[in-house]
């Protein structure tokens, strides 16, 4: 009888969990594991509050801006995106502490003067590091900038065209560059 008793009573506390079930409550964990992959690498960007320019699709311009067919003064220009923000570049300073910034002579240049060009006429213009165009940026000619932690590291680009006594014919005068960065 011991034995049978053994067994009422398992068959007892099984009907009263199952009878208790409708009101039972249950608790389980599982985990999640988040992930974040920050390659080595840098990008270019249009300043600190933009998106990063895409590698295969950036877009800066360096406008000259709209004249007549002669200028008496030196036309100037910095380069900017669409919405006047400089162009910068961050990197992983874990992996990078510099980088350099090469500019070819442009689609329509010779390989020793970079021009603009409406398909007829060219019109040659200069690039350098600073407004004064003191600091030139030769064709081909690598620039070495230093990456400083937690930063965008600013990349100044302008042009400039001389004056221009001599009537141009109209139109739209144009020039694509190469910018290439290394590190």
């Amino acid at each position: 009888m011991v034995s049978r008793a053994g067994v009422w009573l398992c068959v007892c506390v099984g009907l009263g969990g199952l009878l208790l079930a409708e009101d039972a409550q249950a608790a389980t964990s599982g985990q999640i594991h988040a992930r974040l992959v920050i390659t080595a690498s840098c990008e270019v960007s249009k300043g600190t509050a933009s998106a990063p320019v895409s590698p295969d699709g950036g877009l800066a311009l360096l406008d000259f801006g709209t004249h007549g067919p002669t200028w008496e003064n030196r036309l100037d220009a910095g380069v900017s995106d669409g919405e006047k923000a400089p162009l910068a570049v961050s990197c992983n300073p874990s992996v990078v502490s510099s980088f350099t910034v090469t500019i070819d002579g442009g689609t329509h240049g010779d390989g020793t003067t970079r021009r603009l060009s409406n398909g007829r006429q060219t019109i040659p213009y200069r690039l350098s590091a600073d407004p004064l165009g003191l600091n030139a940026y030769s064709i081909g000619q690598q620039r070495n900038f230093v990456v400083t932690k937690g930063t965008q590291v600013p990349i100044p680009v302008f042009g400039s065209v001389v004056a221009n006594t001599r009537a141009l014919p109209a139109g739209i005068y144009t020039d694509t560059l190469t910018v290439t960065l290394d590190w």
